[in-house]
């Protein structure tokens, strides 16, 4: 026999390596394999979503609109701030000290903060105080109540709580 029948004949008739069993896995490696099976098939789910187009939302769902004031004229609740701890909890020194939520400064004369429907930049001529801009909000600042920015605390006590006509000239 040549030396090739005999190497063929040896390893054909050997018996296959029996399998060894498989590993037994602590309840901590077994709890990250499935964390990374889930892993892998929420990758899955988002390369899938990533690869739809984006759908319109349904004839349902309300999308936010800024009121629309048919009557420019309306009487609101004024009331005065000033950039103090006692008005916006801010204090003198702070980074955002005199900062209004829409980046501008507070300016005595000019700032007022409105309730969210109206938009920055929106200018209202309150009755006996004269135009003002929209530049602020506050937590306070809901819907039919204005905010007129003063400088001192003295001033924003006395001026109080009126009821005044504001007419909005620009939106």
């Amino acid at each position: 026999m040549t030396t090739m029948t005999l190497a063929c004949g040896l390893l054909c008739t050997q018996q296959p390596a029996a399998e060894k069993p498989a590993p037994i896995l602590t309840a901590d490696q077994a709890a990250l394999q499935r964390a990374n099976q889930r892993i892998k098939t929420l990758e899955g789910e988002v390369k899938a979503l990533k690869k739809t187009k984006a759908k319109k939302p349904p004839k349902h769902v309300v999308k936010r609109k800024q009121i629309t004031h048919s009557n420019p004229i309306q009487t609101y609740e004024v009331t005065a701030y000033t950039n103090g701890a006692e008005s916006t909890g801010k204090s003198a020194g702070e980074p955002d000290y005199g900062i209004t939520a829409s980046g501008a400064r507070t300016k005595t004369g000019h700032t007022i903060a409105c309730p969210p429907s109206m938009a920055f930049g929106a200018r209202l001529n309150i009755e006996g105080i004269g135009v003002r801009t929209c530049e602020d909000r506050g937590g306070a600042i809901t819907e039919g109540h204005i905010d007129l920015y003063v400088a001192g605390v003295a001033e924003a006590r006395s001026f109080g709580r009126q009821r005044l006509k504001a007419e909005i000239i620009t939106k």
